[in-house]
């Protein structure tokens, strides 16, 4: 998967999926709405305050005949009110203008949420210049302190993603400060036992190597280089970064310094979740709401 445009064509095969914005009227949102519509790959349903909705969609060239508008203004019922409509009618569930707390609680409730027992985690992927493929990276936004289960669990969530997508034996970097074991940094110890796991087919269907520092996960010449022998080194799929700030800014730093172009999907739920930035373009509002329509159960749209 080299990159955005190769996602969404093989997106685009599945045919049009519901993609339920809660809180919608905001012009960005529906940009990226329009431009997922006009590829044909969502039915949008758009829950907010109507005559606020149209009005955004008109500004932006999204035509308000082709759309599904679920007339609910107070976050906490539009946020109800989504979640039920994706439970009863599969897609995917997007994060339109309210608060992110709020949007989690609402994926999250145990009464009409869309909870599995997984641990949700954030999945960010980008196109890099200079990079031969799509990379993913996680978890940028959803634990803020991890344990070896933890990681575990991000790590079944990226494949659940990678095989979605048709990326077979995906290769897996474990990144940390440097290659060396070190009792205060966890995620080093945490890495040796995972490759262990691995390699005794616990986790199977894909190749898990570290603890490696960024430069090796990403560079065959800096494996060489520090002569540690890797299939992963240059090649890497998908990067468990060591916490929650560093995957956070590493992201970041690519997509303001580097020019990467973003998308991102939280897995873990019952359906898809897509859940953006207000900072982000339409553009990566596209490439993510992509990622959601490439898992989500084509069933009842």
């Amino acid at each position: 998967m080299k990159s955005f445009s190769e996602l969404i064509s093989f997106t685009r095969k599945k045919g049009k999926i519901n993609c339920v914005v809660v809180k919608a009227a905001d012009p960005v949102v529906l940009e990226g709405i329009r431009l997922a519509y006009e590829l044909n790959l969502i039915n949008p349903i758009l829950v907010d305050k109507k005559d606020e909705v149209l009005k955004c969609a008109d500004s932006v060239h999204l035509d308000s005949t082709s759309l599904e508008i679920i007339d609910v203004a107070e976050e906490n019922e539009a946020m109800k009110t989504g979640t039920a409509i994706v439970r009863a009618r599969n897609g995917i569930l997007m994060k339109g203008m309210l608060p992110t707390s709020t949007f989690l609680k609402g994926v999250l409730n145990k009464e009409w949420g869309l909870r599995t027992g997984r641990i949700l985690s954030h999945i960010a992927v980008l196109e890099i210049p200079g990079y031969h493929k799509l990379i993913f990276m996680s978890d940028g936004g959803m634990n803020p302190k991890l344990n070896l289960e933890l990681r575990i669990e991000i790590i079944k969530n990226g494949l659940q993603l990678l095989n979605a997508l048709h990326i077979k034996m995906p290769k897996i970097a474990l990144v940390a400060a440097s290659e060396s074991i070190h009792p205060d940094m966890p995620e080093t110890i945490d890495a040796v036992e995972i490759v262990k796991l691995n390699k005794a087919g616990h986790i199977p269907n894909c190749i898990i190597e570290g603890p490696f520092g960024f430069d090796v996960a990403i560079s065959k010449p800096a494996a060489e280089h520090k002569k540690i022998p890797s299939r992963v080194a240059g090649d890497v799929d998908f990067i468990l970064m060591p916490n929650i700030a560093a995957a956070n800014i590493w992201a970041k730093g690519l997509i303001y310094f580097a020019r990467a172009i973003p998308g991102g999907i939280v897995m873990g739920a019952q359906k898809p979740v897509v859940m953006l930035s207000r900072a982000d373009k339409p553009q990566a509002k596209l490439n993510s709401i992509a990622l959601g329509v490439a898992i989500a159960d084509k069933k009842n749209n």
